[in-house]
């Protein structure tokens, strides 16, 4: 009796989870938070912006070990602004996702500049610096 009970409850809990699609956290949203901003929870409820954004916490993730604690000061300034401009968009999918995509190609020339041993601290502050003038 106590087997088929607990095995009731593990397929009532699996049931549970797979109608909830993000009941956990995304890179850089807690989709079980009390407070939500329309495009926090645009993310929960959308399988590709929340996809997108675990993969750009993860390679802000990786970026992180490969900077000096300057350079990773200036990253997480830029991720916040980033933020703001993400929560900027309330609930529109479509441009949530853009932003996604201009932080996808910043991050795609942050990595050639790790990937380039020479100059690299001059890359880095261009390619921050470029993106901070785009942004106003």
């Amino acid at each position: 009796m106590h087997g088929r009970f607990t095995a009731g409850m593990a397929g009532l809990a699996a049931l549970g989870l797979a109608a909830v699609p993000h009941a956990a956290m995304a890179g850089s949203v807690d989709c079980i938070a009390r407070r939500l901003e329309p495009a926090e929870r645009a993310i929960c409820a959308d399988t590709h912006l929340f996809r997108s954004d675990e993969h750009l916490s993860r390679r802000l993730s990786s970026f992180t070990r490969r900077l000096t604690f300057g350079q990773y000061l200036g990253l997480r300034y830029w991720h916040a602004g980033w933020k703001d401009e993400r929560i900027g968009c309330l609930d529109d999918r479509s441009c949530i996702a853009a932003t996604y995509r201009r932080q996808n190609r910043l991050l795609d020339g942050l990595q050639l500049c790790l990937d380039s041993s020479t100059r690299r601290r001059s890359c880095l502050q261009a390619t921050l610096t470029e993106r901070e003038a785009r942004r106003r």
